[in-house]
């Protein structure tokens, strides 16, 4: 069966339209791993984005990496999407993963991510209205851990 997915590597990009839900995922200078989220997700849309996360995080063998999350187009999820979505941030928890900044339009999406995702509030995490406030903070996140 072809699949939708496609992958690059050190300038990593994966992006998918299988499932409810598409997004993209890129790894950016300074391990810094930006996503795109975009629609709908079903569970399996979710798997999909989350194992992509995955993916670039272990290509990065240990070193440790940021997030930079746009919500913005994203319209929300399924129980059985967040379900994944909670299992793939408790793993996120064992990875050197040193902050994450979500890109959101609205208070709702903040307050909906925080309660079907619990694993998030045990990261670093922040959320803000525009890339250039996301990058800013994650920028300074990461000169501060990593020097």
């Amino acid at each position: 069966m072809p699949s939708d997915i496609k992958v690059y590597f050190r300038d990593m990009a994966i992006s998918s339209k299988r499932g409810h839900g598409r997004f993209s995922t890129t790894l950016l200078e300074n391990n810094i791993i930006s996503a795109k989220l975009i629609g709908s997700f079903n569970e399996r849309g979710c798997f999909n984005y989350t194992e992509s996360v995955k993916n670039i995080v272990r290509a990065l063998n240990g070193e440790p990496f940021a997030m930079l999350i746009d919500d913005l187009e994203l319209e929300g999820g399924t129980p059985e999407a967040y379900q994944t979505l909670q299992a793939y941030n408790v793993w996120l928890n064992t990875q050197p993963i040193i902050a994450k900044a979500f890109i959101v339009n609205d208070r709702m999406t903040k307050h909906i991510i925080l309660q079907r995702s619990p694993a998030l509030l045990e990261q670093n995490i922040a959320f803000f209205k525009t890339h250039e406030q996301a990058q800013a903070w994650l920028t300074q996140q990461l000169l501060q851990k990593c020097g």
